[in-house]
């Protein structure tokens, strides 16, 4: 796994290297389709490459792409906000309101939750 992760280490540090001029064509090739590949999964996901093993370690929904729009980088670690609804007895169901009814009593509400 280290191995792994030493190589795309240096395969992101490339770009600040003269890398091209001195790698053979055939490393060039498989780097060009490794970008292409990541381009699409990316694209098609919503994640990097290094997203999916993120997630796969941590069990969890990672994505930069989320952390980009200024949301959290993982689903589980945004917190759920309350809901503030008002709801009342209606016949054979609860209807619930984001704003207390002016037509009822405030004793006929069930519960703010």
């Amino acid at each position: 796994m280290r191995s792994v992760a030493l190589l795309a280490f240096g395969l992101m540090l490339s770009a600040c290297s003269n890398f091209y001029s001195i790698a053979p064509r055939s490393v060039l090739k498989t780097t060009g389709n490794l970008s292409i590949i990541s381009t699409a999964l990316t694209m098609g996901t919503k994640k990097t490459l290094a997203d999916h093993i993120v997630s796969f370690q941590t069990g969890k929904d990672c994505s930069t792409v989320r952390e980009e729009k200024g949301r959290t980088y993982c689903v589980e670690d945004e917190p759920n906000p309350i809901p503030k609804v008002t709801c009342y007895r209606t016949l054979g169901d609860v209807m619930c309101y984001s704003k207390p009814e002016a037509s009822r009593q405030p004793g006929e509400a069930i519960g703010n939750l």
